[in-house]
């Protein structure tokens, strides 16, 4: 089983690092090499490489692996890696944090890899331990998640910008033609007036946003129309992705440099550049809404947020539209309910932990959402977490009856004399 997860989590690796990224801009050459902390999602980039290498060192540590041996590796690594990042595979930054974090992430996982025999075949009382202790955890987790999604500005000075207004490697190549926002114009550049009650505004999670474009040309990376910052960083975004328009709205997780959330429409925008796009954004309490207008034809993608989201503040990649985001979510939840079934199916006691297990669960994902502002969450959410912790359940039977079937030649033979 070590081996096995070792050689998946090598794959793993090679997979989220050494993959070409399209980058015809060359955004990747603005990352200083000795950077900690690189840009304004460095937060993200470091919390995704501190889980990177987990598989990998479990794994290896499973297979009979010193610690230190597996440290080493680890480092090895990841410095292959960065040197690949440099030199060979385009499109992609590389950095001294990169090596700290993955080999960071290399010793954590070198760490817990001995306490998971104990995790997966637990006695009763130790069972009755993880159980108390994972949905506490759980629960813990999605409400650090629901304070980060939550509506929230970075510090400083709120900043207007315009597209064809700036220079910047990352702007639209169309033509933005005027702005509003609650109604009110937006300047092509610089502060708003009243910009400190509009910071009050977007923290309270609802406003309107209208602009009125002309398409640019398609290219395969994310291009802002219109941003209005906060401090050095942008808050609410318009861009274009591709065929797609994008709305980037302000959330809490923005000042520890995680990822923003996002709501994607595809074909929001047309095939050519030159063409006239009304662009419409709604944030009502977590509930957004993104419209967009060409041809005669009007598009839309509405998205309720909820604390289980929480995972497109850390991901590397840009977070997937509409139905594939939910899905993800539905299986994060999945993953993390599945042992607490099992767990819950260990303890020797069926009833009272079923009932800590349908505690936890409501909690989460009704009382949760509900006292954070959030939107009712998807009926996805619940059928994923449920299945998943009567599979986690049912789970509880087949791992007894492998420990009973796989005891020693020794004990075999000695129970049958």
């Amino acid at each position: 089983m070590g081996r096995g997860l070792a050689l998946a989590g090598l794959a793993l690796v090679a997979v989220a690092t050494l993959t070409p990224a399209s980058d015809p801009r060359h955004l990747e050459l603005s990352t200083p090499l000795w950077c900690l902390v690189c840009g304004d999602e460095g937060g993200a980039d470091v919390a995704a490489n501190l889980l990177l290498f987990l598989p990998l060192a479990i794994g290896l540590r499973l297979s009979g692996w010193s610690w230190r041996r597996t440290v080493a590796t680890a480092a090895a690594i990841s410095f292959t890696v960065e040197l690949l990042q440099l030199t060979v595979v385009p499109g992609r930054d590389a950095s001294l944090s990169d090596v700290l974090t993955n080999t960071t992430s290399g010793a954590i996982g070198a760490t817990l890899a001995p306490f998971l025999p104990r995790v997966l075949w637990p006695t009763p009382p130790g069972a009755r331990v993880l159980l108390a202790g994972g949905a506490v955890v759980w629960l813990a987790a999605l409400s650090i998640s629901a304070w980060l999604l939550a509506p929230g500005l970075p510090a400083g000075r709120i900043t207007s910008r315009w597209a064809h207004e700036v220079r910047a490697p990352d702007a639209f190549d169309g033509r933005v033609r005027s702005v509003h926002l609650d109604g009110a114009p937006m300047p092509r550049r610089g502060p708003p007036p009243g910009w400190a009650a509009l910071r009050r505004r977007l923290e309270g999670g609802t406003f309107s946003l209208d602009a009125e474009v002309l398409s640019g040309n398609p290219i395969g990376n994310r291009s802002f129309m219109y941003q209005l910052g906060a401090g050095p960083r942008g808050a609410l975004t318009l861009y274009q992705d591709g065929r797609e328009a994008g709305l980037v709205v302000p959330a809490r997780g923005l000042r520890f440099g995680l990822r923003p959330v996002a709501l994607t429409l595809p074909d929001g925008m047309p095939p050519a550049p030159g063409i006239p796009v009304q662009l419409q954004a709604t944030v009502r309490g977590r509930q957004l809404r993104l419209a967009s207008s060409y041809g005669g034809v009007e598009r839309s993608i509405e998205l309720g947020v909820s604390p289980a989201m929480g995972w497109v503040l850390l991901t590397p990649f840009n977070p997937p539209a509409g139905t594939t985001l939910r899905w993800v979510t539905a299986m994060c939840l999945a993953g993390a309910l599945l042992p607490l079934g099992y767990w819950a199916n260990r303890t020797g006691r069926g009833v009272a932990a079923i009932g800590l297990l349908t505690a936890a669960f409501t909690a989460g994902l009704a009382v949760l959402p509900a006292l954070g502002g959030f939107p009712p969450v998807h009926w996805s959410e619940w059928l994923a977490g449920g299945a998943a912790a009567a599979a986690g359940w049912a789970l509880g039977p087949v791992a007894a009856y492998l420990e009973r079937r796989c005891v020693s030649p020794s004990d075999s033979e000695s129970s049958s004399s």
